[in-house]
């Protein structure tokens, strides 16, 4: 009998079209037995993003979401299963990610990555706990919690500890090789580099979108009907085991 949960990962994106392709080439490149899906929301008006592939779903809107947490809980409501999983557009799962999932979310409400990979450019500088990057969450503990904060770059803080007030099992997972590439850097221009929003100036979707197109004007943001190339800059499976290599690090 086959005991893999139906995994949804979703993938918020904006105008990142090099760090997109490399993340959609992380999902279909995994290795599961069981149902899963990638989802890809794409709210940058100016583009329209094409990927024929039977696991990869993406949903083109023609108008900017007003606030981050409202791009959330689209994107989580048209997830088709329960098991949701925050795919960010500028990060890396090795192969094995969705793995890792089954093994230790099963019977939680929330899993964070004890044991996961962080990235400043292209080396990796440790391997520790990635924070709210890549959280899995179940679609019951999203509704028990009304949803997805509304706010500005630290909605995913605000999301996971109303999860944790709610007093949804959290599953510590700390797997012997780790799946999750949390990267700094790397021209991705992080939201939550841009700080909190705050009454003297505009909000965090604004000012991201007013960077956005600046780099449009440069030449540097395609637009226009887009044909995903999902692709990797260089192979982390390998970078992971050189540097395991390298520092003898244990799997324990």
């Amino acid at each position: 009998m086959d005991t893999a949960i139906p995994i949804s990962a979703k993938c918020l994106t904006y105008g990142r079209i090099s760090l997109l392709e490399e993340s959609l080439y992380s999902f279909i490149a995994q290795k599961y037995s069981g149902k899963y899906e990638l989802l890809i929301v794409n709210d940058y008006p100016l583009q329209t993003l094409h990927f024929d592939h039977p696991k990869v779903r993406i949903i083109n809107l023609k108008e900017t979401f007003k606030k981050i947490g409202e791009k959330e809980d689209y994107s989580i409501s048209q997830c088709k299963y329960d098991t949701v999983v925050q795919w960010d557009d500028d990060d890396i799962a090795q192969p094995w990610h969705l793995k890792n999932i089954n093994k230790f979310f099963p019977g939680h409400g929330l899993l964070h990555w004890r044991r996961g990979i962080f990235m400043m450019g292209p080396n990796i500088k440790a391997i520790r706990s990635v924070g709210n990057s890549g959280i899995v969450f179940s679609k019951q503990a999203w509704q028990k919690v009304g949803g997805y904060p509304h706010g500005d770059a630290g909605s995913d803080m605000d999301f996971v500890i109303s999860i944790k007030k709610a007093k949804e099992k959290v599953s510590h997972a700390d797997p012997k090789m780790p799946s999750w590439i949390y990267r700094w850097g790397n021209n991705s221009y992080h939201l939550s580099g841009l700080g909190r929003d705050r009454e003297d100036r505009d909000n965090i979707i604004v000012r991201h979108s007013r960077h956005i197109e600046t780099l449009r004007k440069q030449g540097k943001i395609p637009t226009g009907d887009i044909e995903l190339k999902p692709k990797w800059k260089q192979d982390y499976v390998h970078l992971l085991k050189d540097f395991i290599n390298k520092y003898h690090w244990v799997n324990t």
